[in-house]
């Protein structure tokens, strides 16, 4: 006996059944001095004291001690299970201590109330224990049934009502039983057990043959037999040497068939002690969990056979139907069997998350029992019970994205889900940036009411780290791309799960170019619009980057909504489209270019008019137009009178300094030279006034007025268009041979062949 007790007694109501408990401190050794609060839980349960010890007092050893009057006796392995005690680890990491009311050392009070004085007993990793004693009462609140089976994790156990013939009746020669508990008595009993034999009954089974053995040679063999006030017990572990399996419905089923004799007051007396428990396991049925059991087990049933019903229970509690039905359990009966099917993850269970090789599992567990009560020819009323912890490991799954997004709130609502209470948010990356909380992002953890939880990620469209990409037709689809990491307790193992989710508005406000001509050259102005990046931007089918910006000289001035820019005359991405009195007619065309599709998406034309005096335009087509100015020469020249070489080719259009001409390379008397790997043309424009008749062998009054004007090409390949204005270009290139004209002297040397080429004007028209 543990001594020095201090002793504080509880009672605890609950569910209408009473338990006391006396917490027991020995002092100073065996125990702390105080009993940590919260640590504890304890109850009656139907037939049996249930005792909980939190899973964060465990140390690195513990364990339990029962105590009666002949001194303290250790819990474990086979010994346990004979003597009716259970020990398991409960989905929580709780320690569970479940202990039958016809247990050894309880005190039994005539078969209505019991007491038991446990022991836990808990070493740290210093290798010092403490002790805390738990005194545990219970009263028996519904009276025992003629027959009563449990079937524990790891005991089967069965009790009968112990037979008291009339006072007058006499039998055989054997003693009158002793008082209960005596093992002096029970010499005398005889247990007989029957096992299959080596031959085929009738109904395709082996036969029977018994064994008969006295009680203390059963002890030995594991069954503990006993007698209390009213009751006859036989219990043993599962797997003892005289079971034996056989199949019920398909169904594993583990018998113990035996018969225990004694007698009283010279009568011989016999109690069926038989208990038969399925050993099956769960098995997975789609989203439920599957647990079959056989309605009636043959080995314990003498027809008639009457059911009187059967309850599902969690955790040693009953569950009413209205319960079972809201957390989803379904009990049905097919082809002879009970067939109980619960959700994965039901209210009741407990979820414990799992990542193997890469993907995220779950585990799920649940200690179910069950209840049946039948009667038969055998026996007047038979309650059956069946403890048994079911369990599916490592089932795969995949959490639940769900795209909350409403686009017209122009973010992104994704949530993520269902975890158990072991899962938390580690880290999270969007695009390629981890812990985006810190970067604009919103995270919150939803809790629902079932324990579990999801957390939910909401990212505005505009948030940088988006993506987005244009449909056409003002359409738009932004993209999300985000991966969760996830952290799985105890152990901190990581699980990533990668999602992109997507939008798609129709928000896109395009680019809008406005131009103008001013005296500088031709102005360009580009309002971005709300999706700038999307587009590729053209400037006479040149792509406008920085290095265009240099080469054709453009003046650019950005702005927060728009950039403008000046394209100088005769600049880079300018076309040419035509040449008149009224000036130099060009065109600039901006195209906006989709990045990803290479549509144009947008083409704006900017058409302007330059004033220029005199121009020679070469033309891609063999053509040459030239504007001559005839005010350069002191006296004054009439430009209708002006010529080509061939006096026929005249001007197309005038003005009172101004004449402009239009023709063809191979006409109006157009010499060609072939100059290295070039082509020459050259003519001139000439001033051919009307002279009388009488004055033509006279030194002409008139100015001489005479203009060289030429085109150079290459000899081979692609001719493109080349403008020319007087004065400012090299001498004229040296020739191998010559076949132009031989000017006049006081004739100017080919002022447009030596004047300011202009290229990059491609033909416009």
């Amino acid at each position: 006996m543990h001594k020095n007790l201090v002793v504080y007694e509880i009672t605890i109501m609950k569910d209408e059944s009473v338990i006391c408990v006396l917490l027991l401190c020995i002092l100073p050794i065996y125990a702390t001095d105080t009993i940590p609060i919260g640590m504890f839980r304890t109850e009656c349960q139907d037939r049996h004291f249930w005792l909980s010890v939190k899973s964060s007092l465990l140390g690195q050893k513990f364990r339990f001690d029962v105590e009666d009057g002949s001194g303290a006796h250790t819990l474990s392995g086979q010994g346990a299970a004979e003597c009716g005690y259970t020990m398991v680890l409960d989905s929580w990491g709780d320690l569970v201590l479940r202990a039958s009311y016809l247990a050894c050392h309880v005190h039994n009070e005539k078969d209505t109330a019991f007491r038991l004085l446990v022991w836990f007993v808990n070493r740290d990793v210093d290798g010092e224990e403490m002790s805390y004693p738990l005194q545990l009462t219970c009263p028996l609140h519904q009276p025992w049934n003629p027959r009563e089976i449990v079937c524990e994790e790891n005991y089967m156990e069965v009790s009968a009502i112990k037979q008291v013939p009339p006072a007058n009746h006499k039998g055989l020669e054997w003693m009158t039983p002793p008082p209960v508990w005596s093992e002096e008595g029970l010499r005398e009993w005889r247990v007989v057990f029957r096992v299959p034999g080596d031959q085929q009954g009738s109904d395709g089974r082996p036969s029977m043959k018994e064994k008969t053995l006295p009680v203390e040679m059963a002890h030995l063999l594991g069954y503990h037999i006993n007698t209390t006030e009213t009751r006859v017990l036989l219990r043993c572990a599962y797997g003892s040497r005289l079971a034996y399996i056989l199949q019920e419905k398909g169904i594993e089923v583990e018998v113990v068939s035996a018969t225990i004799l004694y007698k009283h007051h010279w009568t011989l007396l016999r109690v069926d002690a038989s208990v038969a428990c399925t050993t099956n396991k769960a098995s997975m049925d789609g989203k439920h969990i599957l647990w079959r059991f056989p309605k009636v087990l043959s080995t314990l049933v003498q027809p008639p056979f009457r059911d009187k019903g059967l309850t599902v229970g969690v955790e040693g509690r009953y569950l009413s139907d209205c319960v079972a039905r809201q957390r989803g359990y379904d009990i049905q009966e097919q082809d002879g069997a009970v067939e109980i099917r619960i959700p994965f993850g039901a209210e009741g269970g407990y979820v414990k998350s799992q990542v193997v090789d890469g993907q995220y599992s779950q585990s799920y567990f649940i200690d179910l029992f069950y209840m049946h009560q039948w009667e038969d020819s055998q026996s007047a009323h038979t309650e059956y019970r069946s403890f048994r912890p079911l369990s599916i490991i490592h089932l795969p799954q995949t959490p639940i994205l769900i795209n909350k997004t409403n686009p017209s709130e122009g973010q992104f609502s994704v949530s993520l889900g269902l975890f158990p209470h072991d899962v938390s948010l580690s880290n999270i990356t969007v695009g390629d940036q981890s812990m985006a909380e810190q970067l604009g992002v919103y995270l919150s953890q939803v809790p629902f009411p079932n324990g579990t939880h999801a957390y939910l990620l909401k990212t505005p469209f505009s948030h940088h780290l988006v993506s987005q990409k244009y449909l056409g037709q003002g359409y738009r689809r932004y993209s999300l791309a985000v991966t969760f990491t996830l952290s799985i307790s105890p152990h901190s193992d990581l699980y990533h799960h990668p999602a992109t989710v997507e939008a798609v508005l129709q928000d896109v406000v395009l680019p809008r170019v406005e131009g103008g001509c001013s005296d500088k050259g031709v102005r360009l102005q580009l309002h971005y619009g709300n999706m700038d990046t999307q587009w590729e931007v053209y400037v006479g089918g040149r792509r406008l980057d920085w290095e265009l910006v240099e080469l054709g000289d453009y003046a650019l001035e950005t702005r927060q909504d728009y950039f403008s820019m000046v394209i100088p005359l005769y600049g880079l991405g300018m076309a040419y489209e035509g040449l008149s009195l009224q000036g130099l007619v060009v065109t600039v065309k901006m195209t906006l270019e989709d990045r990803e599709t290479a549509i144009q998406e947008h083409t704006f034309t900017q058409r302007c008019v330059f004033l220029v005096k005199e121009l020679l335009v070469c033309l891609p087509d063999s053509r040459m137009v030239v504007l001559v100015d005839t005010s350069r020469v002191s006296s004054a020249v009439n430009p209708r009178l002006t010529s080509l070489l061939d006096a026929s080719c005249v001007p197309i259009e005038t003005d009172g300094a101004r004449a402009l001409y239009s023709f063809s390379l191979d006409s109006c008397g157009t010499s060609t030279t072939l100059v290295e790997d070039q082509l020459v043309y050259t003519n001139e424009v000439r001033y051919r006034p009307k002279v009388p008749i009488d004055l033509k062998t006279l030194s002409s009054p008139y100015p001489h007025f005479s203009v060289p004007i030429g085109c150079i090409h290459p000899a081979n390949g692609t001719r493109g268009l080349t403008m020319y204005q007087p004065r400012a270009l090299p001498a004229w290139p040296h020739s191998r041979a010559s076949r132009s004209h031989h000017h006049q002297p006081g004739s100017q040397q080919h002022p447009f062949i030596r004047g300011r080429k202009r290229n990059g004007l491609p033909a416009g028209g």
